[in-house]
């Protein structure tokens, strides 16, 4: 398998207060990897300064076999995606400009037919579902070969948390990389390959999603802070 994304010794933070650190990981083509943790335990920074959108405090990411301090504007333009929790779409662009504004064109419906009926109406009038659905079929249409993804699950209905999920698995399995970052551990579990436990902004265990299906008090102990 192909390396497509390693950080070592990473530190990061927010002015003089440091969020994330010593965070080591990797992600090979193909895989899905999850970074759990309760809410304030360096997800959202370690995720933002892996794709560029932050400056590391310390240590280095490796992004296609090189260090790489660039920008986000000049990683996505290597094959980098990135998905925030604010849905990643234009809202006052239509359906059909967003996907457009992506790839040209509009084959990623694809993924996500129902879209079809709301190609001229405007991003921001879709439901919250809807608006997940187009900003991941938007980045998928670029074909990244490392897409990093920000709480995809946030404030939707568990039948949209499943074809988003899905459609994250169909994409690693065509060989993209994919960080995924999640607050509901368990939705990850069944497409996820292996995820990194944070506690405090360090990695407190790495694990395979196997080995924690079958042990749910390591998520218990660790993300949920159940001794």
């Amino acid at each position: 398998m192909t390396r497509v994304l390693e950080c070592r010794g990473l530190s990061a933070g927010y002015g003089n207060v440091t969020v994330v650190r010593d965070l080591d990981l990797h992600v090979e083509a193909g895989e899905i990897v999850a970074l759990l943790g309760r809410n304030g335990a360096g997800k959202t920074t370690s995720l933002l300064t892996l794709a560029g959108a932050m400056k590391p405090v310390a240590g280095e990411v490796r992004f296609l076999g090189a260090a790489d301090r660039s920008s986000l504007a000049a990683r996505s333009r290597r094959g980098l995606g990135l998905m925030t929790d604010d849905r990643s779409v234009f809202f006052g662009l239509t359906v059909r400009e967003n996907l457009r504004l992506a790839c040209g064109n509009d084959t990623m419906l694809t993924l996500f037919p129902e879209l079809e009926r709301h190609l001229d109406k405007p991003a921001g009038l879709l439901s919250g579902g809807e608006q997940q659905m187009l900003g991941l079929a938007a980045v998928l249409s670029r074909e990244p070969k490392l897409l990093l993804v920000d709480e995809l699950s946030f404030g939707l209905a568990p039948r949209i948390v499943q074809r988003l999920m899905t459609a994250l698995r169909e994409a690693a399995d065509r060989g993209t990389a994919v960080v995924l970052v999640e607050q509901f551990a368990r939705l990850v579990l069944d497409v996820a390959d292996r995820a990194y436990l944070l506690v405090n902004g360090r990695v407190e265990s790495e694990r395979t999603t196997a080995e924690l299906r079958a042990d749910i008090g390591e998520l218990e102990r660790v993300y949920l802070g159940v001794d």
